[in-house]
């Protein structure tokens, strides 16, 4: 399914300096940085500093001990110096912390606009090699990392180098000799944290690139699931999948291998170096080099420098990424466009008159370079002239269109407009000249009349739109819609049909008055009924312009001044219908393919019997009713009226998208709400983690060693201070005694501390990716065990599908791994460290643990609104990138009506509120780090001056009153660092509750049920559909079959549906493959009731054969077996001989790899007629008793129309099976045994083509508007 991936060679990634990352930030910004440093700064000198006043506490208090009553006094400056230090961390802390908040998004919001104008200005050739999706992501993810490595990590950066060298300087200003043995053995900690990080990153890379191939998996199976389904391709995609997933698995435990024993050896050097840190300290006291004191202070310092040395790759990494990201976007801003539409150069003539000339014109694509797409074009179109373009794919139809709008330029000739070459002409100026309508025309998400205002570039009167849309011969319905011109149209269009849509971008071309108008292909995808409507509307548009008109069904251009036959870049013919027509050569060929047999011998000529565009009209109106009905169903009264109107203001002032990201976010607000009442599934959890029991409980033993090794860290370090810190206590004593004693001990708590912190990573790793992976692939399967409804849903969309496999299971997993694990050990360190520290002194215990929670909850807050703080503001610029994701989406049509600048400002406004969301929480995160950094010194304040009072109250003394502070303050802090788990829970908790609903959900279609199983070819093939009623779940308001639809097809006929869109032909289809089920009346296959049947082996019966064929990401070869049914042996020969049969084998073995060679994503290898070829050929290999032909041929150009329907009138003559087609063009059904018409839900005409066509009645009208008459 994914490519095989080679290990590449390590190359450098370009990156920008440091310097060049801030190059677009503003004056005021620099003098904010210039601030926001020299805080930075304070708050890593601070801290260092404060541990100077904790050791002269010490130093203080161990020598007034002989006057007890005085204490307060002699200790209360150096307390009151300590809270002046810990108000001055606060304050700068949060200062700086906010400055590169707010400058940094400010910044990232400035590259984001200055990105997107970088991008709508590259010319087409450009944007062909870099790739929509590309350009997208970079929006979305790289500027994220710029503003990564230019916020609040940045100043972190700045904070730890200060601290560390502020450390470094204390430590060895107040004892060098201890201060390098420090710095001898601490790197040793360093190295190990590199080591484990550099491994770590290796194996997280390898196992994210195997999900992302499970995750192209399921985002294919997703998009394909009516392939899936009817092919009955679930098990095999859950194998693919499970092939993924195990790659993952093992790369995932490999890096819990080396997450653990980092951790072990990490934590065993980390107290073996304090063992002997301390005990060399204590040597030197002994020896009167040092004061006791002192060798705290040096110790503490040094270690907080190198712990902050420690810290800074992972922020460095971030610093890197940002540098790396902002290469490629920093390039793209940069680089200036050949055709440049921010050019003001360029002649702009006064009058022009729209003649155009191609002259001598070579050209190729830039990406395709050894395919000449036009060769030597010469040709002149005089003023007010329509001219058509006919010919096979790939012969420079459209080409030639792209340029006359400067898409691209030609390598040698030129194409001249009255005389100019193009190339000298201003190139906005030359686009506002051109108006342009493509075979999909491309509407925004906004209201009709902004859609309209997109084609013009100054003010428009009400009355000119009016006028331009009786043109277009759409007010008629726009003026029957609820909101008239206010209503939106939805993403892609969605709202309006493919007719409605199309006249509105006629519309909007003839409001621009364009002196030339392009028609490309502008009604090829359009049912009859829309072509009608929409052919009158070009007609009216061309009769005062040039028109340009490419265009693959000939009826539509018959009156065309001038016909030019296109074949591979040249002109093999031009002139008038009639006179190629009378020259018999390639148009006449092309005509006789698309002419519909309407007269048999001797027969007379039909009475036209076509409606009148009002019916029409109204026809349609009918359907768009059901539409927006269907919307008022679907949704709140408030989220309606943003739906379907708004105030006429400029589009920049009511950008409705951000009306409905409030609406989204309020969504999805009420649904946390809902979530935090149900209780979380844990025991669900468990129970399913029945496999990983061993696991848990190595973690959960070695989760309640690493819990206890901190308070007796703790106990361990206070004893050791308190006896080279008090006068008069003996050094020097035996080998298991005093300082000597407590050194051992802490070597035994370094090998504790290896296996408890190595043991609860390794097993609670484990146990994870064996999950996920297992949790991960019943979600996948739990999926495809879903009935096609549920892929309606809005909420169901493949995003989100594919979003939450990737996310739910891995945080399920974490309910009983990773948030287990932290709780069992908050829970050791709380009850162990109190114990210690109430034995020691109960009451000091006690004051201390009024601050505790507050400690707890400043290290959980901080990181928690971290967290949240990332979320949201990617959830906002995730919204305000669908601004720009549809403009760079739709650059061609952004770039012909000159729009660039307007989706810039669009996006501007678009980003003010996400840009305000962020500035806000900035200011929150600033208060949790801020806190984070001043509450143990305010701690450490409180305990000093508590202590002091006991002390004189004779209630403790030191050692008591050391030992417990030291003991409760290291509890509170580990037991804060381990108290994230709150979040992780929360998250844990909604991942669950979703990830067990879809496993336990039951399906309306359920594939297990038992049924009647009919071996392979033993069905006859008889159809029937009995008082059909049925609505689609998703669009209940919206009826299809109103209880009136019946249809009966016999075992071998061929059955033809026609009708206008939206009258239920494909429904059909799904019900007889039961996608859906009816809500009333019965169909049935051979007599049986098709829910009688197991589900598996009655779609084994069938084979489907849709518009867009869905083609996986692998190789020919692979594609066509998935049409075997499961259990069938198939040979080489027979795969080939359905591709003989389906015209593709010579095609197939003429490529180099033949069978083995890779389609791509979707097919996109291949060409529309060699997808769908393929598609036939994996149908036939099914040997299906019912072959089902859904518009099989409807998107296609002639040559391929006629390569592809020459196949299906060969499977057709085979006969031996029953076959329903569903076609718009009448030419391709003409032959079936019974041609159905469908309208307002019920068969209306029945019969064979002569049949229908002697009732004279709908199906005649039909085929009339279709044929054309050869002369």
């Amino acid at each position: 399914m994914s490519n095989k991936r080679k290990s590449p060679k390590k190359e450098k990634q370009p990156s920008v300096s440091i310097i060049q990352l801030f190059r677009f930030s503003t004056f005021g910004e620099r003098i904010l940085m210039l601030l926001a440093t020299i805080l930075s700064i304070a708050v890593g000198v601070i801290q260092p500093c404060s541990i100077l006043i904790y050791g002269k506490f010490l130093g203080t208090l161990t020598g007034s001990l002989s006057d007890i009553d005085s204490l307060l006094d002699i200790t209360a400056p150096v307390i009151h110096i300590m809270a002046y230090l810990g108000t001055a961390v606060l304050v700068s802390a949060y200062a700086s912390n906010c400055l590169w908040i707010l400058t940094g998004e400010s910044q990232t919001r400035r590259i984001r606009i200055m990105y997107l104008h970088a991008v709508l200005r590259q010319d087409m050739s450009w944007f062909d090699k870099a790739g929509e999706g590309s350009l997208n992501t970079r929006l979305a993810t790289d500027t994220q990392l710029i503003q990564d490595g230019i916020s609040e990590k940045f100043g972190l950066i700045i904070t730890l180098v200060a601290q560390f060298i502020a450390g470094v300087v204390v430590a060895f200003v107040q004892g060098w000799r201890l201060a390098i043995l420090i710095l001898v053995v601490l790197p040793l900690l360093a190295i190990t944290v590199v080591v484990m990080s550099h491994n770590m990153r290796k194996y997280i890379r390898l196992a994210q690139a195997s999900y992302a191939d499970a995750g192209s998996v399921a985002e294919q199976t997703f998009n394909a699931i009516r392939t899936v389904y009817s092919f009955s391709l679930q098990q095999r995609m859950v194998n693919l999948y499970e092939v993924q997933l195990e790659k993952a698995r093992k790369m995932g435990i490999k890096r819990g291998i080396t997450i653990g024993a980092g951790f072990a050896v990490f934590m065993f050097l980390f107290f073996a170096s304090y063992a002997l840190i301390l005990w060399y300290g204590a040597k030197l006291v002994s020896q009167s080099q040092m004061k006791g004191p002192t060798v705290l202070v040096v110790f503490l310092s040094m270690m907080m420098g190198c712990m902050a040395f420690i810290r800074l790759p992972t922020n460095l990494s971030a610093l890197s990424g940002a540098c790396g990201a902002a290469f490629k976007i920093f390039e793209i801003i940069d680089r200036v466009p050949d055709i440049d539409p921010d050019s003001n150069q360029g002649l702009i003539p006064d009058h022009v008159e729209g003649a155009l000339e191609f002259k001598n014109v070579m050209f190729k694509y830039p990406t395709r370079p050894d395919v000449t797409i036009l060769k030597d074009l010469s040709l002149k179109v005089k003023p007010g002239m329509t001219v058509a373009f006919v010919g096979a794919s790939g012969s420079g139809k459209s080409t030639s269109i792209q340029l006359i709008q400067r898409f691209y330029d030609p390598l040698s000739g030129q194409v001249s407009l009255d005389g100019h070459d193009l190339k000298t002409l201003n190139l906005k100026w030359l686009r506002q000249q051109i108006g342009v309508v493509s075979q999909e025309p491309v509407l925004f998400n906004m209201t009709i009349r902004q859609n309209l205002l997109m084609g013009v570039s100054e003010k428009i009167s009400n009355e000119q739109i009016i006028e331009a849309c009786k043109e277009a011969n759409c007010h008629s319905f726009i003026s029957q819609l609820p909101q008239g011109y206010d209503t939106i149209v939805g993403d892609f269009g969605s709202m309006l049909s493919g007719g409605q849509k199309q006249r509105i971008a006629i519309a909007r071309a003839i409001l621009k008055n364009p002196t030339i108008l392009l028609l490309d292909e502008a009604t090829s995808a359009l049912d009859t009924q829309s072509e009608r409507l929409v052919q009158n509307a070009l007609d009216r548009a061309a009769a005062k312009r040039t028109t340009i008109v490419v265009a693959h069904r000939l009826s539509t251009i018959r009156n065309a001044d001038l016909i030019v036959v296109m074949d591979h870049g040249e002109i093999a013919e031009q002139g008038k219908h009639e006179e190629l027509i009378a020259k018999n050569g390639s148009y006449a060929d092309l005509v006789r393919k698309q002419t519909i047999d309407t007269k048999r011998e001797g027969s007379d000529d039909d009475t036209d019997s076509t409606k009148t565009e009002e019916q029409l009209e109204q026809e349609e109106m009918n359907i768009l009713r059901k539409k927006i009905t269907r919307e008022m169903s679907r949704r709140s009264g408030h989220e309606l009226t943003k739906v379907l109107s708004v105030n006429e203001k400029t589009p920049d002032d009511s950008p409705e998208e951000l009306d409905a990201y409030e609406l989204k976010l309020k969504k999805e607000k009420e649904e946390k709400k809902m979530m935090k009442k149900q209780k979380a599934p844990t025991w669900k959890v468990l129970r399913d983690m029945r496999q990983e029991y061993m696991w848990i409980f190595i973690g959960t033993v070695t989760s309640v060693i690493a819990g206890c090794v901190f308070p007796v860290y703790g106990f361990l370090f206070s004893k050791i201070i308190i006896l080279i810190s008090v006068p008069g206590t003996v050094i020097e004593q035996g080998p298991m005694q005093g300082v000597n004693l407590y050194a051992f001990i802490f070597l035994i708590i370094g090998i504790l501390a290896f296996f408890g912190f190595g043991g609860q990573n390794w097993a609670f790793e484990v146990a994870g990716e064996n999950y996920t992976k297992r949790l991960r692939l019943k979600v996948f399967a739990a999926y495809l065990r879903q009935e096609v409804g549920f892929f309606d849903e809005e909420d169901n969309n493949t995003g989100s599908l594919i979003s939450t496999l990737a996310v739910d299971a891995k945080n399920v997993n974490e309910l009983v791994t990773r948030v287990w694990g932290d709780v069992v050990a908050m829970f050791s360190t709380i009850i162990f460290g109190l114990i210690v520290a109430m034995v020691h002194s109960w009451a000091l215990t006690l004051i201390i643990l009024c601050f505790s929670p507050f400690i707890i909850a400043t290290t959980a807050y901080e990181r928690q609104v971290q967290r949240g703080f990332e979320d949201n503001t990617k959830k906002a610029n995730a919204q305000s990138g669908k601004v720009a994701g549809e403009a760079i989406r739709e650059v061609r049509t952004v770039a012909s009506l000159n729009k660039q600048d307007y989706f810039e400002q669009r996006y501007i406004h678009a980003t003010e509120r996400p840009h305000r969301l962020a500035l806000k929480k900035a200011y929150l995160s600033s208060i949790a780090y801020a806190l984070n950094k001043g509450v143990n010194i305010y701690t450490s304040c409180v305990a000093f001056y508590a202590g002091v009072r006991l002390i004189m109250d004779r209630m403790i003394d030191f050692p008591q009153m050391f030992t417990s502070m030291t003991v409760i303050m290291t509890t509170a802090e580990s037991a804060g660092r381990s108290s994230t788990f709150v979040s992780t829970f929360a998250k844990a908790k909604v991942s669950a509750i979703a990830s067990f609903g879809i496993i336990e959900r039951q399906p309306k279609i359920d594939p297990d049920l038992e049924g009647i199983e009919p071996k392979v070819g033993s069905l006859n093939g008889d159809i029937e559909f009995e008082n059909i009623k049925f609505r689609y779940p998703a669009r209940p308001k919206q009826a299809i079959f109103d209880g009136e639809f019946n249809l009966k097809g016999k075992a071998n006929q061929t059955i033809a549906l026609v009708g206008p869109s939206g009258c239920g032909k494909s429904t059909t289809i799904g019900m007889l493959q039961r996608w859906y089920d009816p809500l009333e009346g019965k169909v049935s296959l051979d007599n049986q009731d098709v829910k009688s049947y197991s589900l598996h082996n009655l779609r084994s019966h069938m084979a489907l054969v849709s518009q867009e064929p869905s083609l996986f990401d692998m190789t020919i070869e692979e594609n066509l077996r998935f049409g075997i049914v499961d259990g069938v042996e198939v040979s080489q020969q027979e795969i080939e001989e359905a591709c003989k049969a389906a015209n593709i084998h010579e095609f197939i073995i003429s490529l180099p790899d033949g069978y083995k060679t890779r389609v791509g994503d979707k097919g996109s290898q291949l060409s529309g007629g060699q997808k769908q070829r393929i598609a036939i050929a994996r149908a036939l290999l099914r040997k299906p008793r019912v072959l089902l032909l859904d518009e099989a041929t409807s998107a296609l150009d002639s040559d391929s129309e006629k390569a592809v329907q020459k196949a299906i009138d060969t499977i057709l003559d085979q006969g031996g099976r029953t076959t329903i087609t569903i076609a718009h063009r009448l030419s391709t059904i003409q032959n079936a045994d019974l041609i159905c018409v469908i309208k307002n839900g019920k068969v209306v005409e029945q019969g064979s083509h002569w049949e229908l066509l002697n009732l004279d009645g709908v199906y005649a009208g039909l085929v009339k508007e279709q044929s054309l008459t050869v002369l």
